[in-house]
């Protein structure tokens, strides 16, 4: 045979090899994966195609989809820690999307294991720098103290610093406490805290799962400039009517669910019945709190409609301070959540999302004898959403939507003359987004993204384009090195003054029209590197340029002036975070470093939440027999406070008679120009577990400062006294579920 012959044949079966190779056929792979003791979805399991580099992992929805399997028969792995593992086989048929819904079933209790997530997530590529994944376990290991809270996770958490015990508010990274959104269910909650925010109005029992943006958030994100906190509640048991209850040493809880046709609900309830222990955390004075919350949620998918799932839900929170007294004021705050979505997953791999909702917020001081002035706040926010996603089969996914929002603030007040203002404004927003992720490569993962803002409520409004880029990328299999930019604006904001200890009310209002909307630029660049399967350590280091906050007037000398100016600051710094754990031990210890700082009329002014250095250390771990024992410590240096300088004698005149006399005035030093002397605190917590027929008890004895620490909260303002925060403080839990 010669050679060109040979040549040719050579030739032939190359090219039918090549046509072979890159004509495979492919189809794609989709479904839900739920629990099976109750129907609740799985957020964040891990989908994979066994012995290949095709897989997934579900979304907060408990939704996967693996585009460009091969076809064929295929073993399907799904994996969730505190799970057991399951295999399935499937046969993938050309250009069609099969549907495989996974049921997960729980670990025996006796062998379930303590580590919060499983193994890494197979979409390893996935551009979620600044986002913290937080599950009700998680919760769970921080010591509970009086209340489980969710903010007092927050607040462990790397570059989230806080005021002082008494309070659940947060700041992240340098930004102010009214930065921070949070999203039940897609609906903003404008006061997320019950008595005088010390703790949180969100039970934990409610939650399914909890994304913790401290920044570099998407496109579809907004309306804040620090962090996003997106709450996914609990749909409910769709086998059987389940219950549970539980008591601590102020307020008790219950919860009920059960399967409807064709669907679940849910219904929870907490109320305050003895509140005086929260003298403790008010420097031993009176607060006669009441406080209840309410939350109900009902899903319906029609069998006949696959993929498809109406969601109706609501959230009710009311707070007061009755005083008996008619010569002291009382106050009152409420919440009233509802909402309606209709989530569908398309024939084509199209994911939507459609969602009605209102919140309304009302605050009211009520002076009675007092000499209190009346004031009172109303927020009303009806928004309608319109979200899509779409998956190519390469892997990519096209994102975009609509969203536009109604708002109404009104604000009303008296003076000290006695004089009414009433500050009223209200507008629409229409914003709309759309970003593309870049996710067919293994190892890089680019998701770009664009907010607009087509319409503004705040009468300068803020920049029209909102660019954001997320980048990640893996030189090797266990580092990853991760980048972002965005920018981002906010067109509401209390009016607040941070020298306020404990501020009451903290009315929400539009931004005044003659001042700029708040806007910031985050830069965001960090690393994560996972030692072994058990060992993890995280670094991200940020630059936040803050342009347009509202800050007091500090030159008002008359009634003309305005109340507020508009200033510019920045705030940086570096976190790390390092994780271990294994099936009966999780260990987490974080660092921060940082700085804030604004530019008030040409003076540098630093915020009273700027904490340089915060370390925590976390431990939790299962002692056997349905022990547990959490601990967690917690050490920064002191926050920044306004010393007294001195104090003067002022003469003042009676309008009504010739009588004068001189009373003494605090002459105050340079804002915030000293700081307080460092804080730690250790705070510990056991559980026992056991069974009484049908019914599971826990029972939890915690320990608030352990070693009774004197960490300074404030100085009196009249005395300079010192005011300590929380001493030694023990208390009880027990918690039935049937």
């Amino acid at each position: 045979m010669n050679k060109k012959l040979l040549f040719q044949l050579f030739s032939i079966i190359l090219i039918g090899f090549s046509s072979s190779l890159f004509s495979i056929d492919k189809g794609s792979l989709r479904g839900f994966v739920t629990d099976s003791t109750n129907g609740e979805q799985i957020s964040y399991a891990n989908v994979v195609i066994k012995g290949s580099r095709f897989g997934s992992t579900t979304n907060n929805r408990g939704y996967y989809y693996i585009p460009s399997i091969p076809v064929g028969k295929h073993t399907v792995l799904i994996s969730f820690m505190g799970y057991q593992t399951r295999e399935i086989e499937v046969i993938i048929t050309k250009d069609e999307i099969i549907q495989l819904n996974v049921k997960l079933s729980p670990v025996p209790v006796q062998m379930q294991e303590l580590s919060v997530f499983g193994q890494r997530t197979a979409k390893e590529n996935e551009t979620d720098i600044g986002l913290e994944k937080i599950t009700p376990k998680q919760i769970e290991m921080q010591p509970q103290g009086l209340e489980a809270d969710i903010f007092k996770y927050i607040q462990s958490s790397s570059g989230v610093s806080s005021t002082g015990d008494v309070t659940s508010k947060y700041y992240v990274r340098g930004g102010g406490s009214d930065q921070n959104l949070l999203l039940l269910d897609g609906v903003a909650v404008y006061n997320p805290f019950h008595a005088l925010g010390i703790f949180s109005v969100i039970d934990p029992d409610m939650i399914n799962v909890m994304e913790f943006y401290k920044g570099g958030f998407p496109a579809e994100l907004g309306g804040r400039l620090s962090s996003i906190v997106n709450i996914v509640t609990k749909d409910g048991n769709r086998n059987r009517f389940s219950g549970s209850a539980s008591g601590s040493f102020i307020s008790g809880k219950v919860s009920l669910e059960g399967p409807v046709p064709d669907g679940s609900f849910m219904l929870t309830g907490r109320k305050s019945y003895f509140t005086k222990i929260l003298k403790k955390y008010l420097d031993n004075k009176d607060a006669p709190f009441d406080f209840y919350d309410l939350s109900f949620k009902v899903n319906y998918s029609n069998p006949d409609w696959q993929n498809g799932k109406f969601v109706f839900h609501t959230f009710i929170s009311n707070d007061g301070i009755n005083n008996d007294d008619p010569l002291r004021e009382d106050y009152t705050v409420q919440n009233k959540l509802f909402g309606l979505n209709w989530y569908q997953i398309w024939s084509s791999p199209l994911f939507s999302n459609l969602s009605l909702s209102i919140s309304k917020y009302h605050a009211q001081v009520f002076p009675n004898l007092s000499d209190a002035k009346p004031r009172k706040n109303d927020v009303l926010d009806a928004t309608a959403n319109m979200d899509f996603t779409y998956i190519y089969p390469s892997k990519d996914e096209f994102r975009f939507g609509l969203q536009s929002t109604y708002l109404n603030t009104d604000l009303a007040l008296t003076n000290l003359l006695g004089t009414k203002t009433d500050i009223s404004k209200n507008g629409s927003m229409i914003r709309a987004y759309s970003n593309y992720k870049f996710l067919r490569y293994d190892n890089v993962g680019l998701d770009i993204g664009l907010r607009m803002n087509f319409l503004s409520i705040s009468k300068r409004g803020p920049f029209m384009l909102e660019p954001r880029i997320n980048f990640m990328f893996k030189p090797i299999p266990t580092l990853a090195v991760k980048a972002a930019f965005g920018r981002y604006s906010q067109e509401i904001t209390t009016l607040s003054n941070e020298n306020e200890v404990i501020s009451i009310f903290e009315p929400w209002v539009i931004v005044p029209e003659y001042l700029d909307p708040p806007e910031a630029t985050h830069y965001i660049l960090g690393f994560e590197n996972f030692f072994t399967e058990n060992i993890s350590l995280s670094v991200e280091g940020y630059y936040k340029v803050l342009s347009h906050l509202m800050d007091i007037n500090p030159r008002k000398y008359s009634a003309k002036d305005d109340d507020y100016i508009n200033v510019n600051g920045k705030a940086y710094g570096v976190e790390s975070q390092l994780k271990y754990q294994n099936s009966f031990m999780f260990f987490q210890v974080s660092y921060s470093l940082s700085k804030a700082e604004k530019d008030v009329g040409g003076k540098i002014v630093i915020p009273r939440y700027d904490i340089r250095n915060i370390l925590n250390i976390m431990i939790s771990f299962d002692a056997g027999k349905n022990w547990g024992f959490n601990a967690a410590w917690s050490f920064n240096t002191g926050m920044p406070f306004t010393p007294i300088a001195g104090f003067y004698d002022r003469l003042e005149i009676s309008p009504t008679s010739l009588n004068s006399n001189y009373i003494p005035v605090t002459y105050w030093a340079d804002r915030n120009i000293g700081r307080l002397p460092v804080y730690h605190r250790l705070d510990l917590s056991i559980t026992k577990s056991f069974e009484v027929g049908i019914t599971k008890f826990t029972v939890g004895a915690n320990v608030i400062n352990v070693y009774n620490r004197k960490n300074i909260f404030y100085f009196h303002k009249d005395t300079g006294e010192k005011v300590y925060m929380l001493p030694f403080l023990p208390s009880l839990t027990l918690k039935a579920e049937l």
